[in-house]
């Protein structure tokens, strides 16, 4: 009697968390803010028995064959592979580390909403590093320990204040999209001990918005990111 042969298991991906639009409960607390690079975000792991064993988009795994995403893995290893592991060696936090996923957007000059243009020339940049066993880096020490290599560069430091957030939508910083705010927010737990994580929230430019809002006319897609954006983005439209 044959035997049905069980499919081989499909790889797991890391999920990288959906960034949402400000909301009230993170105004005015501490944080430090990233650029958002416009383009796709790929993910990239390591454990300790298979090194740099999987990469992925956010729903697929892919390697070096893919066409559009294969040679942004040989750009990993060139800029990020050793880099990301001495850092990882080098400070206590890290000491236990077994298996991470190394978070990095991948675009092009003429990138727009994640598509991409044929023939543009593609960069790939460190966004976030999130450790398997305890969680995302903390915003801080992603930019202490991580920041000697080619990372999201932080626009600034301070209160995640309405005043700033207008600031950006009005083009006042370098930004093309926009930028991510990160934060920590610490709950006590029993026996006196400290849990961290990071919270996160996104703000887009005027520039920006009003680009996806002129494509939206020409496509379901636009569209509906533009819907999604005017919700997101409701604290500072309003």
């Amino acid at each position: 009697m044959n035997r049905k042969t069980k499919p081989p298991k499909r790889p797991q991906l890391a999920r990288f968390p959906s960034i949402e639009g400000p909301v009230s409960t993170v105004i005015d607390e501490p944080c430090l803010a990233f650029h958002k690079y416009d383009g796709s975000n790929l993910q990239f792991k390591w454990t300790q028995q298979d090194r740099w064993c999987q990469f992925g988009t956010r729903m697929r795994t892919i390697d070096s064959q893919n066409r559009l995403f294969g040679p942004a893995i040989g750009l990993f290893m060139q800029k990020y592979a050793d880099g990301i592991l001495a850092a990882i060696r080098r400070y206590k936090e890290y000491r236990n580390t077994k298996s991470l996923v190394a978070f990095c957007e991948y675009y092009g000059e003429h990138t727009f909403s994640g598509l991409h243009s044929a023939g543009d020339a593609r960069d790939l940049k460190l966004i976030d590093i999130l450790l398997v066993e305890s969680g995302f880096v903390l915003p801080g020490n992603f930019r202490d320990h991580f920041g000697h290599l080619d990372i999201a560069e932080v626009v600034y430091e301070g209160q995640f204040t309405r005043t700033f957030m207008r600031e950006v939508y009005e083009g006042k910083h370098a930004v093309g999209e926009g930028v991510v705010a990160k934060g920590v927010t610490s709950t006590r737990r029993r026996k006196g001990k400290t849990q961290q994580e990071v919270w996160t929230a996104k703000v887009k430019t005027k520039s920006w918005l009003d680009e996806l809002q002129r494509r939206a006319g020409d496509s379901a897609d636009f569209s509906n990111e533009w819907e999604e954006n005017q919700r997101q983005q409701s604290l500072l439209l309003d």
